[in-house]
């Protein structure tokens, strides 16, 4: 489900589309014919001719309409089949990598849908390199996406990656994670017994104003219960006083909760 950001972002470049026009600018040199196919299959929503039409015009030269590819790549991933959505990834990744692209309301669009898309159907990859060029391009995503990334990388077992792109959307304050969005991937590196790191991670979140609750909490003590070896007992201890004070902090005792 797309976030009401995501949302007011459609509203924006649907208004811009409909009460101006088109500025003119210099294009490559391309077919006439091979051109309107595209334009006209876009507005047809067909993903499949328009795609087709793109190979051939890129084969012809080169094309470098942000606007057109835009439109492209946001119908590839909203209306595309499943096996279409990297290629609306690839066609994005080609418009951001141009020096002089300026990212506007209808790029974040289509990045937003076609991280989506691509997650969808299990193209961690493709989102990836995806998420990353609009970050270098600063283009913002919204949380829904940044928490389907988060724990897409966390079941592929990715969970450093997962933290490192968590800590970093964190300080940055451009998207504010929820403790919705740490919960899998604390539970993932309390799996692994890394109880220092997952301390470290919610003291990050709690730096940033992330509000957290038994409904973090809980789980991890679970299985702390769940991971207790004569072994591992003072590292445990350490882990419980630490969440027992931050409940304290928070003004909740760990019987209420």
């Amino acid at each position: 489900m797309l976030s009401s950001a995501c949302v007011d972002v459609m509203r924006r470049v649907l208004r811009r589309s409909m009460s101006s026009s088109v500025a003119p600018r210099t294009l490559p040199a391309v077919s006439p014919d091979v051109r309107l196919v595209l334009e006209n299959s876009i507005a047809r929503r067909e993903s499949s001719r328009a795609l087709a039409a793109f190979d051939k015009l890129q084969q012809e030269s080169s094309l470098q309409d942000p606007q057109l590819l835009q439109r492209l790549a946001l119908l590839v991933a909203k209306r595309g089949q499943p096996h279409e959505a990297p290629r609306a990834a690839q066609i994005l990744r080609l418009l951001l990598s141009q020096p002089s692209f300026k990212a506007d309301d209808a790029t974040q669009l289509a990045a937003i849908y076609t991280i989506d898309s691509c997650l969808r159907v299990r193209r961690l990859e493709d989102a990836l390199l995806l998420f990353q060029a609009a970050k270098e391009k600063d283009i913002l995503v919204d949380l829904p996406a940044v928490n389907a990334l988060l724990k897409t990388l966390v079941d592929a077992h990715r969970v450093d990656e997962a933290v490192t792109i968590l800590k970093n959307i964190t300080a940055q304050h451009d998207v504010n994670p929820t403790e919705q969005t740490f919960q899998p991937v604390l539970v993932a590196v309390m799996q692994q017994k890394r109880y220092e790191d997952v301390v470290a991670l919610i003291e990050h979140g709690r730096r940033h104003e992330v509000d957290f609750s038994p409904e973090t909490y809980d789980p991890l003590v679970d299985l702390s219960l769940e991971q207790y070896t004569n072994e591992d007992v003072k590292r445990l201890g350490k882990f419980m006083e630490y969440i027992n004070n931050a409940l304290e902090t928070d003004g909740v005792s760990y019987t209420e909760a």
